[in-house]
């Protein structure tokens, strides 16, 4: 969604230029207050500005600033990853969102899925058109970030061998299983298989090792001699009973007693 720039007055050009400053674009209700000194003029203020074009509200009590330099009658739209990373913190980039700022996949996603250990009332917003996810997980699934710098803000995306791993933790959130299968492809030559090791014995889920490993077998030729090695070891510590490769209510399947795992979709 774009935004269209109108002219602003004197203060409100100060007012705007100091949130901009002091909070890189966004701000809360409570700062429009201090400025104002006065509950009932800032959320005059608010409403016009949002009338005119200079902010956005995103959530209840929480704006963004339009950039200044975006001038009077010009189209404007918000970073999308600026955008996630403030509704809600600790945020993180993540799942389809992750595969594709990989490029591992030619999809653009309708959806920005943003990992977290906090809670929200809302864990689903659309703002400016765009769809957010937002997805708690547990404290110990919580790792293998990489920062991004989007205008002057730092972010954070899961890296490569983190993404493959949160996607076989929850392939719903993969965008399907051809996107997870894709990026499984892609992925497989650009990861370090050392520290995707690393990371699956760090991450709490004995399912992940089991369809990450079958995928990585079934679908990446030739494997390194490395991944042979460190696929050997995972199916020699697999953990009791059979995982679907896709959560859900599919029972037509088929039992690979060599990943513990129930292949419930064709790949």
């Amino acid at each position: 969604m774009y935004k269209t720039i109108t002219e602003l007055g004197e203060k409100e050009a100060k007012f705007l230029a100091r949130m901009a400053s002091e909070k890189k674009s966004e701000f809360l209700t409570r700062d429009a207050i201090s400025f104002w000194e006065s509950r009932e003029k800032a959320g005059k203020k608010l409403r016009l500005l949002e009338r005119k074009g200079w902010i956005s509200r995103i959530e209840r009590g929480r704006y963004i600033v339009i950039p200044l330099e975006a001038g009077e009658k010009r189209s404007w739209s918000e970073d999308s990853y600026l955008i996630a990373n403030a509704l809600i913190q600790p945020a993180v980039i993540s799942y389809w969102t992750a595969i594709r700022h990989w490029n591992w996949t030619e999809q653009i996603p309708n959806v920005v899925y943003v990992q977290t250990t906090a809670r929200k009332s809302k864990m689903s917003k659309i703002i400016f058109g765009v769809q957010y996810e937002i997805v708690k997980v547990n404290s110990k699934k919580f790792f293998g970030f990489v920062p991004e710098w989007r205008k002057g803000n730092k972010l954070l995306i899961t890296d490569r061998e983190k993404t493959l791993i949160d996607c076989a933790d929850k392939p719903n959130l993969a965008g399907s299983i051809e996107e997870l299968t894709k990026a499984v492809v892609e992925g497989s030559k650009e990861i370090s298989w050392s520290r995707l090791d690393e990371y699956i014995r760090k991450f709490p889920s004995g399912t992940v090792k089991k369809r990450l490993g079958f995928l990585m077998e079934e679908l990446v030729s030739p494997l390194p001699v490395e991944a042979r090695s460190i696929l050997k070891e995972w199916r020699s510590s697999l953990t009791q009973g059979m995982s679907p490769l896709l959560p859900g209510t599919n029972t037509k399947g088929h039992y690979l007693r060599r990943w513990n795992l129930f292949v419930n979709t064709e790949i």
